[in-house]
């Protein structure tokens, strides 16, 4: 039987990056959505009839025909709606970040243990074509040790482009280092886990915060820019090399990057270094009606490859190719087999809020801030 999943929530995320796959893969049923304030262009019950749509959590908890809850919706109700679909029965899909607290994370981690359901948080990016890239790169050992790394989510937005919304509410756990920031964290995590140490620096480079006095963690800041070091002082357990002297990754992310091409990552090696230039394809693929299931999905042309550099020469890596549905797939196999089989761990999904947590301390606080 296909598992029956609600969405809860009718926005971006669940159009482009979730209704697709539910619908796509046989595994599963879109059984409902939950939509509280439809408008003209935005109805779930118009896109989709046949599919009950909810406007109450309480209906949807009660509903024992549902065994899958989707949560995307506003970062600061991930605690308590997730909470409430956990203690109702039902296995969930978190939006990230998981939460806006690490302690509140690690609640929900052990509450899914004692009612042996299945949660886990949507870090679709581990399935991006330059991460997977990278991933294959490291596996292969092709740059010796790895010295540096760096991590870039930027674009451009004016000040004038900024849209009304929860997101661009100015209250803790929005803006960009808890949107773009954990998927950049969650990326560099599966790669090296915990850095031993954190520097951040967290702003408002357009002036949208509502109160200018205000400081990142408080109400009335909404931060659109970050910059995060994570120090590795020693070689890793998870098998990648890394100098004795240690290493150190930098994330960031800005929306006031004019560039004519945004670098993605770059990498440093003791053998060789690679480059790549360019955002994941599948999220502008899903807008403009490009079907999952198109051979062309998740492949970047050449112009979009990274570039190997060793003493010899250079050469272009031909990407791997972006694979969301690799989420969907595993999570079918956790609910089948068990939460045993899940590729994103809500326990790994708490640290990334620990080290979001530990990048607004080190701005407030001026520091580089201890994790472990």
């Amino acid at each position: 039987m296909p598992i029956n999943t609600c969405i809860l929530g009718y926005g971006l995320s669940a159009r482009t990056f979730q209704i697709p796959y539910i619908q796509l893969l046989p595994q599963f049923n879109l059984h409902s959505i939950l939509q509280r304030t439809p408008t003209a262009d935005n109805n779930a019950a118009q896109d989709h009839p046949g599919v009950k749509v909810y406007n109450n959590i309480n209906d949807v908890c009660a509903d024992p025909e549902i065994q899958l809850v989707i949560v995307s919706v506003a970062n600061s109700v991930h605690y308590s709606i997730t909470k409430q679909l956990l203690e109702a029965g039902k296995d969930v899909v978190v939006e990230k970040p998981f939460t806006v607290k690490a302690e509140e994370a690690d609640e929900l981690c052990q509450l899914a243990r004692e009612k042996n359901r299945v949660l886990t948080v949507f870090q679709n990016r581990r399935w991006d074509a330059d991460f997977l890239t990278l991933q294959n790169l490291l596996s292969q050992k092709k740059l010796g040790e790895i010295v540096s790394l760096e991590s870039h989510f930027d674009r451009y937005k004016s000040p004038s482009s900024r849209k009304e919304s929860w997101k661009t509410a100015p209250q803790p756990g929005n803006g960009v280092l808890f949107d773009l920031g954990a998927h950049l964290v969650d990326q560099v995590l599966t790669l090296f886990g915990l850095p031993d140490r954190i520097y951040g620096n967290v702003r408002d480079e357009r002036g949208n915060s509502q109160d200018l006095d205000a400081k990142p963690g408080q109400e009335g800041f909404i931060d659109d820019a970050f910059d995060a070091v994570l120090y590795y002082d020693k070689p890793l357990a998870a098998g990648i090399e890394i100098p004795k002297r240690g290493m150190v990754v930098k994330v960031s992310a800005s929306q006031t990057s004019l560039c004519e091409k945004q670098v993605r990552f770059i990498v440093r090696g003791t053998e060789a270094g690679w480059v790549k230039y360019g955002l994941d394809l599948q999220e502008d693929q899903t807008k403009a009606g490009v079907k999952v299931e198109d051979q062309a999905f998740g492949r970047e042309t050449e112009e979009m490859w990274g570039v190997l550099t060793r003493p010899e020469g250079s050469e272009k890596v031909v990407s791997e190719r972006g694979f969301y549905r690799g989420f969907f797939e595993n999570l079918a196999t956790a609910i089948a087999e068990g939460r045993e089989k899940l590729q994103v761990k809500p326990e790994e999904a708490a640290d990334v809020v620990r080290v979001l947590e530990a990048v607004v301390r080190s701005e407030v606080e001026g520091r580089v801030v201890a994790l472990k």
